[in-house]
């Protein structure tokens, strides 16, 4: 007996931390329960055996922080897996593989949107209303404070007043969109990461040979997966690359925008092997790489860069990059607020402006940009409006609204508005061309603002 008792405290202790979340198997009886009792519906993507996916069982299902807000859902999972795999499914209490099908199919009928060739982004977490309203969605990667944010946001929405204490930190999560949800570009085959045994055939085949434009797909889909060997084969190949000098510089740095675009935060270890490049086009490239992912792990780096870069146009770059990994750290707080309040060069002094939305809700932060959006001159003004509206602050409402009341400037206005629509819920798209103009950058922050794919990023590209 004594040695049974060992053997299920052994087995129950090494179960996922998903069953800490309490799971409804049946999609429409989950349905049916949040319409009858008012509660909201999270519905929860996955793939089994994708590194992003399996991240959020620990990170996300485990956590205790989210429990009191998994207490106020109906939640139903979705996990996606090829013949063979149904006993690598994590563990979500009762529900079995036939239901995480069923649930499925039923979620991309409904709110979905497959692309031409029928497949969804994952993964990937969707907040319906009891109506089966979509709330909100975001895809692929997400952090506990930022889950915690979109749950609050999502109750919010529903109309929910008695809401579970925010957790410290929470703070909205890159590739956000309220009230829709994400449609793959046409052409996309799979819309997630490649799983350990895809990638090692794609690694092996691709090791064969030179790596040319051709390969710009298999390139891609190497970027997006979440695994540290196809890390470490692309930064050996961009070291490799470097020995094409000029001819090929336009190709590494628009692998570079890929990177940004769709990286997970593992390849913070090949940026910093380029962030001192000899090349500012490429350095401002990896900047704004380290922005779009925004981790602490890029932190340290981020300082060193911007410390010791010389060309101002890429330290405006930097500055931004240093706001997105030094979320709510005091510390960066003070450098940014210093250079918004003392730099002379003004691009580097609007860019450290914006940066302090990045920043948010670290408290120096938001002080500094109701202060300038107060009795700041010219552009600045402009800069600290976006920076509250990047970080969502609703405590930046009033100063706003003051501000629009008898404005005669119809550009300032125009941004006001816009600025006051993603306080009441809109997506910051809206404002992707204001930040171009105010930062004068000419790189785009796709994953930031989560716009549409441009044209010629090509059929694989996210």
């Amino acid at each position: 007996m004594r040695a049974l008792l060992i053997s299920l405290f052994c087995l129950s202790a090494s179960l996922p931390e998903s069953s800490k979340v309490e799971w409804t198997a049946d999609i429409e009886a989950g349905l049916a329960l949040a319409e009858a009792e008012g509660r909201v519906v999270v519905l929860a993507l996955g793939v089994v055996e994708e590194a992003r996916s399996e991240a959020h069982i620990k990170e996300i299902y485990g956590d205790k922080k989210l429990s009191a807000y998994f207490a106020e859902s109906v939640n139903i999972p979705a996990w996606s897996f090829e013949v063979g795999e149904e006993k690598a499914l994590p563990r979500f209490g009762d529900v079995e593989p036939s239901d995480h099908l069923n649930n499925l199919a039923v979620i991309a009928e409904r709110w979905l949107q497959p692309n031409a060739e029928g497949v969804i982004a994952l993964p990937q977490h969707v907040w319906l209303s009891s109506k089966g309203e979509v709330l909100l969605s975001c895809t692929y990667e997400i952090e506990m404070e930022e889950f915690a944010w979109c749950f609050d946001e999502a109750l919010r929405r529903a109309g929910v007043e008695e809401r579970p204490s925010l957790v410290k930190g929470a703070h909205p999560p890159r590739r956000l969109l309220l009230g829709e949800v994400y449609r793959l570009i046409d052409g996309d085959q799979l819309g997630r990461g490649m799983k350990p045994a895809e990638l090692e055939v794609l690694l092996d085949e691709v090791k064969k040979r030179m790596l040319t434009e051709r390969d710009r797909g298999d390139v891609i889909q190497i970027i997006f997966t979440d695994e540290q060997e196809g890390v470490e084969y692309l930064t050996q190949q961009f070291g490799l690359w470097e020995l094409g000098g000029p001819a090929v510089a336009q190709i590494i740095d628009g692998t570079f925008e890929l990177i940004g675009l769709s990286a997970s935060k593992k390849y913070l270890q090949c940026l910093k092997k380029f962030a001192s490049h000899n090349r500012a086009s490429l350095r401002m490239r990896v900047a704004v790489a380290y922005e779009q992912i925004g981790d602490p792990d890029g932190l340290s780096e981020g300082k060193k860069a911007l410390k010791k870069e010389k060309d101002d146009e890429v330290r405006a770059e930097w500055v931004r990059a240093l706001g997105a990994c030094g979320r709510g750290d005091k510390s960066t707080s003070k450098t940014l607020v210093r250079l918004a309040e003392k730099e002379k060069n003004d691009r580097v002094r609007r860019n450290a402006i914006l940066a302090l939305g990045h920043v948010l809700p670290e408290e120096g932060a938001l002080e500094a940009l109701l202060e300038i959006a107060r009795d700041g001159e010219g552009d600045d003004r402009y800069a600290a409006v976006l920076g509250l509206a990047l970080g969502r602050a609703e405590a930046g409402r009033g100063v706003m609204e003051r501000m629009r009341e008898g404005e005669e400037d119809g550009e300032l206005s125009e941004l006001l508005e816009r600025s006051l629509a993603v306080l009441d819920g809109g997506n910051l798209n809206e404002l992707q061309s204001s930040f171009k103009l105010i930062s004068e950058s000419t790189l785009d922050r796709w994953r930031l603002f989560f716009v549409p794919v441009p044209a010629g990023f090509g059929a694989d590209g996210r």
